[in-house]
């Protein structure tokens, strides 16, 4: 008898060690990937459910960018998401994509604006999301700084209202970002069709764990989640364009 307790207590250790809270390092302020205010949002939703699946507790720990990397690497949190091998911490554990981004320019469709590569941006008024000549590839920066027209906003939600408006002729941002934005606007008219130019290669995410058991349970829910269908249901939920 004292046998088959102490191998019930060992098996309720193990459960317990594997289901338990782990935190996770998210980055501020990138709807609908992730809305902050609500704990909630495309990225958080497929990262909660898939450590769900393993019985896990997602936990998330709001830090700037910036902040999202030092936070898994120095041992604050259990892991960090957005990242990928480019991060610059190859000591992680990287899980398998969970999350594609998707890059576009975006021009009212009326304007018959014609642009078939980066370089052609150079010809129109452009805005850039916030440090989009950093990130957007030595092409798009030799671009940025040719153009006179070119400028960047910190605020993605003024890039819509500044292309319907007429304010700048194309918008450079991600499509799911730019279409939760469109859908969120009240005070301008946004209902004119609109092109969008995939100038750019999508960026593929992971999450960045500091446990290797960690990231397989979150593959394995990952996989689950795809299997079912959830997976869809949860980027359809949030990146519809209307």
């Amino acid at each position: 008898m004292k046998i088959i307790c102490a191998l019930i207590s060992c098996l309720l250790a193990a459960t317990a060690a594997r289901a338990d809270t782990v935190t996770v390092a998210v980055g501020l302020a990138l709807p609908p990937y992730v809305l902050a205010d609500d704990d909630r949002g495309a990225e958080l939703d497929v990262v909660r459910e898939a450590l769900a699946v393993k019985g896990h507790e997602l936990k998330p720990v709001y830090v700037p960018f910036r902040e999202v990397v030092p936070m898994v690497v120095g041992g604050k949190v259990d892991a960090s998401m957005t990242l990928n091998e480019d991060s610059g911490a190859a000591s992680l554990f990287y899980s398998d994509v969970h999350m594609i981004y998707q890059n576009v320019a975006v021009g009212l469709s009326e304007r018959e604006i014609n642009v078939e590569s980066i370089a052609d941006l150079g010809r129109y008024w452009v805005l850039g999301f916030q440090d989009a000549a950093k990130y957007l590839g030595d092409e798009f920066a030799l671009m940025s700084r040719n153009n006179p027209r070119y400028g960047e906003t910190s605020r993605q939600k003024s890039q819509v209202s500044m292309l319907f408006k007429e304010r700048v002729d194309l918008v450079v941002s991600d499509k799911n970002i730019f279409n939760w934005y469109r859908r969120q606007q009240e005070r301008v008219n946004v209902k004119r069709p609109v092109t969008q130019f995939a100038l750019f290669p999508p960026t593929y995410y992971k999450v960045a764990f500091n446990h290797e058991n960690l990231r397989d349970d979150f593959n394995a829910g990952l996989a689950e989640l795809k299997k079912t269908g959830r997976y869809d249901q949860i980027l359809e939920y949030y990146f519809r364009e209307s």
